[in-house]
């Protein structure tokens, strides 16, 4: 593996966290730029410079000392990036090829399919206290007839597919029976943006973890790993 120089980009409240505790778990060395939302929750605009959309996570990479970054953006993307070059001793990596495919599946998943639900929801929610005050209350009623028609049964399908999920898997993980990036990538949308979250739980309806067992024991768990457990000690002591 060859010494380059890593930057990884963190927003708060954003997805870059799986990032960062992937490279903890790695031992990946890495320098962190940290950045902060503004009052409109908005991302500032110095990480468009970085990259043109401005999203966080973005991982920026000096080969060999090169002055000519590569400049990565998309969890899933910069996750794979990671696993396949700075991996050396195949950590995370589950034994067998069919849950080395089923940790591939749930890098693209996670972000392709369930987050774009909750973000759905979240934005539908949103949007009685955003429109303009004279149709908040047509706007509230509209949002919430498309929530409760389409994308909540979404939300509780993938639910119910994930906790069958884990109850095939005898360790508690999702790809085997230890702590793959399967697990890190999930984390975002089932425990930051969903179970941990009480303005989402309130917009599926009720405290649902009683229905979903599985994840509710997958959640005690990860929260326990050492690589997050030093990533969120990290941000604590430098944001």
């Amino acid at each position: 593996m060859t010494q380059e120089k890593i930057i990884l980009h963190w927003l708060n409240f954003s997805r870059a966290h799986r990032v960062l505790w992937l490279l903890e778990e790695l031992e990946v060395p890495y320098e962190l730029k940290l950045y902060e939302r503004d009052e409109d929750y908005r991302a500032p605009p110095q990480l468009k410079k970085i990259h043109q959309l401005g999203r966080s996570p973005i991982l920026e990479i000096y080969p060999d000392g090169n002055e000519d970054p590569i400049i990565l953006a998309e969890t899933g993307y910069i996750m794979s990036y990671i696993l396949e070059n700075y991996n050396p001793k195949g950590k995370l990596v589950p034994e067998s090829k069919r849950n080395q495919e089923l940790v591939k599946y749930y890098l693209y998943y996670a972000e392709g399919t369930l987050q774009g639900i909750l973000v759905s929801l979240y934005v539908l929610g949103e949007t009685s206290k955003r429109a303009p005050w004279g149709g908040r209350t047509i706007g509230g009623l509209v949002a919430k007839g498309i929530s409760k028609g389409y994308y909540l049964p979404e939300a509780f399908s993938n639910l119910d597919f994930l906790e069958e999920q884990l109850s095939k898997q005898p360790g508690g993980y999702f790809a085997g029976d230890k702590l793959s990036a399967a697990d890190i990538i999930l984390s975002f949308p089932l425990n930051d943006d969903l179970f941990s979250n009480r303005a989402a739980m309130n917009r599926v309806g009720s405290d649902i973890s009683s229905k979903y067992p599985n994840i509710k024991a997958w959640r005690k768990r990860i929260v326990k790993e050492p690589g997050l457990i030093r990533a969120n000690e990290i941000i604590k002591k430098d944001l």
